[in-house]
């Protein structure tokens, strides 16, 4: 499990080997070239090889260690890619790129600002409890200067409000679940770590709209999925996640539950990531039951459960598909969901260029304001009513780049708020997190 071409993604990794898996693939890019301006890594690679005239191994370490630095994980080329498995070539771009930062972590070290800002767990429990003083601290423009220069976080990226009062916090204060154990719909909900500290409204919001659904949620314990890790190909922090998780919902899933998540990184870890990096009859058996909100909600409809009373249709909708919704090959469930409540949708099928950490560095941020400019000009000339991501962070991605772009007014909702306003359900908090800049 998480090999690249027998390149081990857990155990250390093999330098000879790298250097020959990436020569083989490079070659394979070249003479390729479908993801010429997919994302900056392809640029700088296809450039640097037309710099050398094509010949690959006259990359220096230096191009590379830049084509690395520039991958955010998005993982658009594996699915823009012909020569993914089971084609002879086997390629696996995006593995490629985090057996390389697994690679540096170890022979370059890794800075206290890339390690720090992997720690959602953490920076989002001190922000929750400290929030009014910590959403005032980061509205600071001479904070945000100090930050810029002595940290490395741009000055100029804007960051979600932190809630004084989580989501599970909101969940046990409700008094948990409001719908039986005997309904014969039962789901165990993965909230993520930008939904419990941040995005808390997302989570409220799925909560009302499951229920609305009869459909019976409990929350497990749970920690952050392990996608943050990635950044510094820390496979073993991501193994370490990924055992305490399904072993805190395992149980349920034996019980007859399924696993709903609302935010398309961490669905995808327990789909994808999860049994291909850990692997196990365990790890598998849970990704099998684990689905994203609306496409469990599209489930439910497609079994002629999914209730259909909406008191108010929510007009045009411009939906951006976030990367890593597209990356588990499920069709346009959000949309189809937004549809059932009577919305007009324009799928928008441009990366944000947001990234979890990647978009906060001062060395990427102005790149990625360019990457999420693509997408904004095409929700500009939608004729949209609201603008809608399943991404909380490529919201706020659109949001600041609309409002650089000087197209601003309209926030960013998550699918499932929508749904939730067109059934007429009361929201319990803010209609989205608003950013600080």
């Amino acid at each position: 499990m998480g090999t690249v071409n027998g390149l081990s993604l857990i155990n250390p990794i093999d330098p000879a080997q790298l250097q020959k898996e990436t020569q083989r693939i490079f070659e394979v890019c070249d003479g390729c070239r479908r993801c010429f301006n997919l994302c900056p890594s392809f640029n700088t690679l296809l450039d640097g090889i037309d710099r050398y005239e094509g010949a690959v191994a006259k990359l220096t370490p230096a191009d590379h260690h830049r084509v690395v630095d520039e991958c955010y994980y998005c993982k658009l080329c594996y699915n823009h890619c012909p020569y993914t498995p089971p084609h002879q070539y086997a390629l696996d771009f995006p593995r490629l790129m985090i057996a390389w930062k697994k690679h540096l972590a170890a022979t370059r070290g890794v800075g206290w600002r890339d390690w720090l800002l992997i720690k959602t767990d953490v920076i989002g429990t001190l922000g929750s409890l400290v929030a009014p003083v910590a959403n005032w601290l980061f509205s600071l423009r001479f904070l945000r200067g100090l930050m810029d220069s002595w940290v490395g976080v741009h000055r100029d990226r804007q960051v979600l409000h932190f809630s004084p009062e989580t989501f599970t916090h909101w969940w046990a204060r409700r008094g948990a679940a409001q719908i039986p154990a005997s309904s014969s719909r039962k789901v165990a909900l993965f909230g993520s770590c930008l939904v419990n500290y941040q995005a808390t409204d997302v989570g409220k919001a799925t909560i009302q709209v499951l229920e609305k659904n009869d459909v019976h949620v409990v929350i497990p314990e749970q920690r952050c999925c392990g996608m943050p890790s990635f950044d510094i190909g820390d496979t073993a922090a991501i193994q370490k996640a990924a055992s305490a998780n399904v072993a805190s919902f395992l149980p349920w899933v034996e019980k007859g539950y399924e696993i709903v998540v609302p935010v398309p990184s961490c669905s995808l870890m327990w789909k994808r990531e999860y049994p291909e990096i850990v692997g196990g009859p365990e790890v598998r058996r849970v990704a099998e039951r684990t689905f994203d909100v609306c496409e469990y909600l599209m489930k439910l409809k497609r079994d002629g459960a999914l209730a259909t009373d909406f008191q108010q249709k929510p007009g045009r909708v411009a939906y951006q598909v976030p990367c890593h919704l597209r990356d588990q090959n499920i069709g346009f469930k959000s949309k189809e969901l937004m549809e059932c409540a009577g919305a007009q949708v324009e799928v928008i099928e441009r990366c944000s260029g947001h990234d979890g950490t990647w978009s906060a560095k001062t060395e990427f941020f102005p790149l990625s304001m360019l990457i999420a400019q693509k997408a904004v000009r095409m929700i500009e000339r939608a004729p949209a009513d609201l603008v809608a991501s399943d991404c909380p962070l490529a919201g706020l991605q659109l949001d600041q780049a609309g409002a650089m772009a000087h197209a601003g007014g309209r926030s960013t909702q998550h699918p499932i708020q929508i749904v939730r306003d067109a059934y007429g359900l009361q929201s319990t908090g803010a209609s989205f997190v608003k950013p600080r800049s």
